[in-house]
């Protein structure tokens, strides 16, 4: 390891295993750019975490209150970001995915992936409504004869 062997021996929560991992992915990350560097860890972990599980939504998608187009940052200390990383992989999601739950909570009591489902049987519900009203359509390439 290099000059972060300090550093990381101070880290009494780790096994020594996880150390040297630590260590070894430090050096091999030296001399990157630190947004260069968050990129990769960023795709390790979803390498980890298994590629079927992405993320509930991409950049562009709107969600059940518009598009997702608004970026929140913020700072946490190394045991909390480390703490939070891991139970993001066993939990299966990214941490974007993660984060925005608990700002959902926080600001309409409910996580974004509930409010992602209301909203479609919302509109499942509106559909039917609709159909039961109308009626099924009755359009000549669906057999029907028309109105």
């Amino acid at each position: 390891m290099t000059d972060t062997t300090k550093r990381i021996a101070r880290l009494g929560h780790l096994s020594n295993a996880q150390k040297e991992a630590l260590g070894a992915v430090l050096n091999a990350l030296q001399g990157l750019p630190p947004d260069d560097a968050q990129e990769v860890l960023d795709h390790a972990i979803a390498h980890l975490a298994g590629d079927e599980h992405t993320p509930m939504f991409a950049r562009g998608i709107a969600g059940p209150l518009g598009k997702l187009d608004h970026e929140l940052k913020t700072k946490v200390d190394e045991v909390t970001f480390h703490r939070f990383r891991r139970s993001c992989a066993l939990m299966e999601i990214d941490t974007s995915a993660r984060i925005r739950d608990a700002i959902y909570v926080l600001e309409w009591k409910k996580p974004y992936w509930q409010m992602v489902a209301e909203k479609r049987s919302h509109e499942a519900e509106h559909s039917q409504g609709l159909q039961a009203l109308v009626g099924h359509a009755q359009a000549p390439e669906f057999g029907g004869h028309g109105r």
